[in-house]
Parts: C-alpha cells; structure tokens; sequence
C-alpha cells in the first residue's frame, strides 16, 4: 500500500490533514485506515483536475497518485514493449491512472496528466513496420517521475500486424490492432477524451513521402512529425511541443546541404523536476535536409507561426507585437536603404552643380588630349568625353549637310587642328592626367585651361612674327 504519497497528498489540503486526524482518532485497524486515505487522496486528485489546475497547489505533490490495486484496475495488459520508459511491462488502466509494472520498477501515470494520445503508423525508414503509442504528459506544472527522471511521454510499441484483446471488469471485450485497442481502453478511464492525433498527409509531407522529418536533438538522431496539434519528435528523447507554445521560427544555415530548425517557444512552467524559466527558450532540430525547408515553411504559415525577427525577438510579456511592428515599418520604410538612398541623392546633385559649372568649350583642347590617351592606352574611350561628344556629334550631324567642297575645307582645318594638338599633346596629356588622378574640381581645370590656351595663343603669334621677318 502507499499510505506515505497518499498522506502526502492529503497534508497538502487543510481539510486533508484534518482527515487525517479523524481517521487516527477512529479508526483502529490499520488496512481499513488505509483504504479510507487512500480513497480520500484519489478523490483530491480528481477533484484538482475537474477545477483546473489553478486551484490546485502546484507542487511534487499534486500527482502522487497511488497504486491501484489489480481489483481497481479496469483493464490490463501483459508484456507489453515500450520505449519510453524503455523495457517490457504490464499496462494496466484504472479512472484515476496508468500503471506500468515490471518485476523491476511501477509507474503510476495519472490520467490528469495525459494531454493528447499520437498514433504514429507510418515511421520514416522503419522496416519493422512498427506503430507508437505516443501517451503525451502535461509539459507544464507538475512532472510524472520514474525514479529520478521526469516522464514527458509514455510511448508503447506495437507492430502493424498485431493484435489485442482483453475483456474489461465490467465485462466488455476489446478486440482488434494493438492500437486502436489500447486508444479504446484510455477512452474507457478517460470519458470525453477526445485529443487523439495523427500525421497529416494533407498537412505535411516529406520530399520524399515522408510524415516525419529526419533531424538531430543534439546528438540524438529522430524524426520530427509537424501535426495539427504540436510538433512531435520521436523517438527519444520523446517529446511533443504545442502549437500554442511556439512563439516564433527560425531556419539557420539556409544555404548549407542541411539546416537548423529553431523554435523560440515558451519556458516550461513550475513543478517539480521542471526547468523553469522566465524567458523565451530555443529548441533546435538540427541537420535537417534543405529539401525540407519550403514545405515546413509552408507548415508554419498554416500554423500562423510567424518568422523570427532578431530585431524584434518574441518576448513573454506581450511586447513582441507591437516591437514585430515597428520592424515591419523600419523593414517597409527602408532606414539602412534610405540613409543609402539620401547619400545617393546628395551626390547626384554635386555632379550636377559640377555639371552645371562646366564650359564645353574652354575645355575642348583638354578633352581631345585626353580621347587620344585613352585610344592610345586602351581605356574605356569616349566615357569620359562627356558634353564635348556631345557637340562633335552635332558637328558632324551639320558637316553632313554641307557639299563636298565644304566638307574638304573642314577635313584640312581638322587636319591642322589635329597637327596643332599633337604639337601641345604633353600639355594637354599632363593635364588630363592631373584631372583624370586627383579629381580637380571644374573651376581649377578651366583655369588650367585658359592658361594653357592662352600659352598656346602666345606661341602662334610669335611664329606670325617669325613668318613675316623671314618674308
């Protein structure tokens, strides 16, 4: 008998412990003491379940649920395998709990703590052609312990194939597959349990067919099931994560063979054996093929499981909407672009003072030296000619109108024009180097212009003077 958990249970209450004292004062024989405590703590434990658990105190307490008894037991199981906890063992159902015994050790599962049953039947890469059982526990408040280790599910083992039958105390006899068999049993100890999930063809499926994604807790390789309900992960560590307490999504290293799934979800609350926290937590699934990426986002959105925003992390006091916001507007608005795109502006409207400063005609000769440099050097030609193209361009438009004869006037002007430049083209070289390297500003290469031309003028017309003594 466990009169110690059941005492437990009821020193919890004031109205437990006045029990108690009753029960000391009458009662003298110790196994029907027993049965009264015990039948009391049951009662607590389903009275703290019909009300929610916010009326009952969250400690180690609220699910030391004892033993029932094989006369109590409304049906039971032989040998079954299971792999969480991993060994074969006897499981028996009663209204107020689960009872997994072996020759080693006993589990009591309460019923109140059972959240939702997934049969999973089609296991990626299982030759065995196996089926879970997977008995999801309460992730919040108080843990299931076996031994020292807290129990996040109960996972049964059966194969495809295999079949049970058992008749109930009350003289219902349960027949057909292993599973379907042991779902009809929780539903007889758990009335108006309706939270039965499976995989979802329509929902998700793998690149490959698949119902469940290959990725890694840690070191330990699994498959991850996207269901409607949560995310499941089997087969260990078993685990299963409800939609409602996932706050975000996040894909890291998209661009390798393999990526990381991240979950920004909610800390697990209080109990015993639970790590607690106050902030939001990360649950990776990592190495998970690329080809699976398109179809868990497409998963996600159906969920209305939004991306991760590092500018605006999901926080647990209601902030991350309106901060989600204000990155939507920064990310709409454009901050970094538009501070690139003002920069932008700004210059463009120098290069149009520049441009507005510029005399075409002062710096002929300087551009004509500076096209035959870069023919000669095989640089990127008239891209840098600018507004002096633009004027032969015209020239050449009007010479075209003109007769033979004007136009043969005009190749020997250009010829002696050409003579003449190639005569002063170290000037003109040096100069559009000078332009071409340190970026002078346009005042200081008219002004470099106009001495050069005016040096230029100088020249010819002491050659004018040479011309007329030597006539």
């Amino acid at each position: 008998m466990h009169v110690s958990n059941d005492t437990t249970v009821l020193e919890s209450r004031k109205e437990g412990k006045s029990f108690l004292e009753l029960v000391a004062k009458r009662i003298s024989e110790p196994d029907l003491a027993a049965e009264l405590i015990s039948a009391a703590a049951r009662l607590v434990v389903a009275s703290a379940s019909a009300h929610g658990k916010e009326n009952t105190p969250v400690t180690a307490a609220t699910y030391a649920v004892a033993a029932p008894s094989d006369a109590s037991l409304l049906v039971k199981f032989p040998g079954l395998s299971l792999v969480a906890p991993r060994g074969k063992f006897d499981v028996g159902f009663s209204p107020e709990a689960l009872v997994l015994s072996n020759a080693k050790s006993s589990v009591v599962v309460p019923v109140a703590a059972i959240t939702h049953v997934a049969i999973l039947d089609q296991i990626p890469q299982d030759t065995k052609k196996r089926c879970l059982m997977f008995v999801v526990l309460e992730r919040n408040g108080p843990a299931v312990m076996n031994g020292k280790q807290r129990l996040e599910a109960v996972i049964i083992q059966t194969l495809e194939t295999e079949e049970l039958r058992a008749v109930t105390s009350k003289g219902e006899a349960l027949d057909g597959p292993a599973a379907a068999v042991l779902c009809e049993a929780l539903a007889l100890v758990k009335p108006g349990f309706e939270e039965f999930i499976a995989p979802d063809p329509d929902l998700f499926r793998t690149a490959k067919g698949h119902l469940g994604v290959s990725a890694y807790v840690k070191a330990s390789p699994g498959h991850l099931f996207p269901l409607r309900g949560g995310l499941l992960f089997a087969e260990r560590p078993p685990m299963f994560l409800p939609l409602a307490d996932v706050l975000a999504v996040e894909y890291r290293r998209p661009q390798s063979a393999t990526f990381d799934l991240v979950l920004h979800v909610r800390p697990r609350e209080g109990g015993s054996g639970s790590s607690s926290s106050s902030s939001v937590q990360q649950l990776e699934f990592s190495q998970v093929d690329k080809a699976e990426m398109g179809r868990l986002q497409s998963y996600f959105a159906t969920c209305k499981i939004k991306l991760y925003d590092p500018a605006a992390p999901p926080r647990l006091d209601g902030g991350a909407a309106a901060a989600g916001a204000q990155a939507a507007a920064a990310a709409a608005g454009g901050s970094s672009g538009g501070a690139y795109g003002e920069d932008a502006e700004g210059d463009d409207d120098e290069s149009d003072e520049d441009d507005e400063d510029f005399d075409p005609s002062e710096l002929q000769r300087l551009e004509s030296g500076r096209a035959t440099k870069r023919q000669r050097t095989g640089a990127s030609g008239s891209a840098g000619a600018g507004p002096s193209t633009s004027k032969a361009a015209a020239a050449a438009a009007e010479d075209e109108d003109e007769d033979d004869e004007a136009e043969a006037d005009d190749e020997d002007a250009e010829s002696d024009e050409d003579e003449e430049e190639e005569d002063s083209y170290d000037e003109d070289e040096e100069l559009a180097d000078l332009t071409d390297e340190e970026d002078m500003a346009a005042e200081a290469v008219r002004r470099a212009a106009r001495r050069g031309g005016q040096a230029a003028g100088a020249e010819e017309e002491d050659d004018d003077e040479d011309d007329d003594e030597d006539d």
